[in-house]
């Protein structure tokens, strides 16, 4: 499953219909529903919106890091915000991404492909040990 996290339900339903032919999508409109969900399901990406009203992005980076998924879930930044402090501080993170809004489908084409190459990865290096 792929968890989108957005406060806009036409960013939710974008990713959504963009991605139902490859992955089943869960959709939260907050940072609080993602750690939620992330709780209690099986995680194979998450797109995942910086400024949310209610609980922003980093919330749910700083869960994903204090238990140890950060490196395990890949991680695609959405974001309108072009503020350069605000980017830097996602890529403190190891996140594998940025799609900046708006976004095409073309531009969700090459998240399913980063995701694809993020599990490839993985695989390998499993192999290798």
């Amino acid at each position: 499953m792929i968890l989108a996290v957005d406060d806009s339900d036409i960013i939710l339903n974008f990713i959504e219909k963009s991605l139902k032919d490859k992955f089943a999508v869960t959709k939260a409109h907050d940072g609080h529903v993602a750690i939620e969900i992330l709780k209690a399901n099986d995680v194979y990406a998450i797109l995942l919106d910086l400024n949310m009203p209610e609980s922003n992005g980093f919330e749910v980076l700083s869960y994903l890091e204090a238990n140890n998924l950060i490196e395990k879930i890949p991680v695609i930044i959405i974001t309108g915000d072009d503020n350069k402090e605000t980017i830097e501080k996602a890529f403190s993170y190891p996140i594998l991404d940025v799609l900046n809004k708006p976004f095409t489908i073309d531009n969700m084409n090459r998240v399913v492909d980063s995701i694809k190459n993020f599990y490839d990865r993985k695989e390998q290096e499993i192999e290798q040990k």
